[in-house]
């Protein structure tokens, strides 16, 4: 799928309004920081608020301390329901327990995914039987074949993270649902789910700050494709009322290459109907004009990188060689040519035991010379 303005853009124009997430979650070493709800930070306690829990058998073991906080009454009756719901309360609870599989890192996209599998049975977007349509799951792609394929080493870390995900996720389930924990079944549903939260989610920043955490958006946003070059970015707003009058109509629209698959996503529905009322919004921008025959475009990956270093940056996470007009363009750009040259500069400054600050000088300067010669060629042209 690919996504174009529905007229000719001008540069610094809002193409969407603020979209509400259909899921997210703050990284692990945020939640003690941030509220789980609208991601603001939190007050010192007294003032931070538990998730309420029903009074029911299941909710009554207590993990050592609340598995997310909020920095409101009002934040924790919009997120409670929800976090308890979808099995999310369960995972401290399921993580201690001595036969199940543990997460050896941070468990947002597990939450993440979760949080979407109870919002697709919700809608009915996802069935047990129905197992067989796990590439795409209301219209948003898991990549499921291909980031559950080995080819090399880095590839089975990312399929044993999806495996131990699985099951995590299911025992979490199970124990929601009051089940023996002990179970021999495969974990496809699960599995598919977490691969469309690693393909779909966006890191959420505060203020142009430091990440926080993830969000999975519907197809407005995530049907969006990756550019080394885009003409569009997006901004997060975590103002609970953000949606209002002041927003910018959507000025984008899908385009599909009419291929069965694309067909089939818009046909079976897509999760637009599904976002939550609260968390962090997002935002398209263009920042370069676009033409209505155009796709509109981002970037999934750190653009100050060498192209080596993004084209295997976005085949680690999403499985594509990027083909873009940047990535394309031989001889390399000056910018890339130069971004080259400066990542081999850091790598001798890493494998060398000398004077870093001198390297980090000799790199501002190649830059400086670089620029410095683009500036006199466009000149004499």
């Amino acid at each position: 799928m690919e996504m174009r303005p529905i007229d000719d853009i001008d540069i610094g124009r809002d193409l969407t309004p603020s979209l509400s997430p259909l899921a997210f979650s703050l990284y692990d070493s945020s939640l003690v920081s941030h509220c789980s709800a609208c991601f603001s930070p939190l007050s010192p306690p007294p003032h931070q608020f538990s998730p309420l829990l029903p009074s029911s058998p299941i909710n009554s073991h207590h993990a050592p301390n609340p598995s997310i906080l909020y920095c409101s009454p009002q934040c924790s009756n919009s997120d409670s329901d929800l976090h308890v719901s979808s099995a999310e309360h369960h995972l401290p609870h399921q993580q201690s327990h001595p036969t199940s599989c543990h997460l050896g890192g941070d468990t947002s996209d597990v939450r993440v995914a979760l949080r979407l599998l109870h919002l697709f049975e919700k809608f009915h977007l996802i069935s047990r039987p129905n197992e067989r349509r796990l590439e795409r799951i209301g219209g948003l792609m898991s990549n499921r074949d291909k980031l559950m394929s080995i080819e090399n080493e880095e590839d089975g870390d990312i399929l044993a993270k999806i495996r131990n995900g699985g099951r995590v996720m299911v025992s979490a389930r199970r124990m929601r649902d009051g089940l023996d924990l002990d179970f021999s079944g495969d974990c496809l549903l699960e599995e598919a789910v977490l691969c469309l939260v690693l393909t779909n989610a966006v890191e959420v920043q505060v203020n142009g700050g430091r990440t926080i955490g993830i969000a999975v958006y519907d197809t407005t946003f995530s049907w969006i494709n990756h550019s080394c070059s885009p003409n569009a970015c997006y901004r997060f707003s975590l103002q609970e009322n953000s949606q209002g009058s002041g927003d910018s109509p959507l000025w984008i629209t899908p385009a599909a290459t009419n291929t069965f698959d694309e067909i089939e996503a818009i046909h079976y529905g897509v999760c637009n109907k599904g976002g939550l009322e609260y968390g962090p919004r997002v935002i398209l921008r263009s920042i370069k004009a676009i033409k209505k025959s155009e796709e509109v475009s981002i970037a999934y990956t750190d653009l100050l990188q060498a192209k080596a270093m993004r084209q295997l940056e976005l085949w680690l996470k999403y499985r594509f060689i990027c083909c873009c007009r940047r990535c394309d363009t031989w001889p390399s750009t000056y910018v890339d040519h130069c971004l080259q040259e400066i990542s081999a500069v850091n790598l001798n400054c890493t494998n060398l035991s000398s004077d870093h600050n001198f390297y980090r000088d000799e790199a501002i300067r190649m830059l400086i010379d670089y620029v410095d010669d683009a500036k006199i060629r466009t000149k004499g042209k």
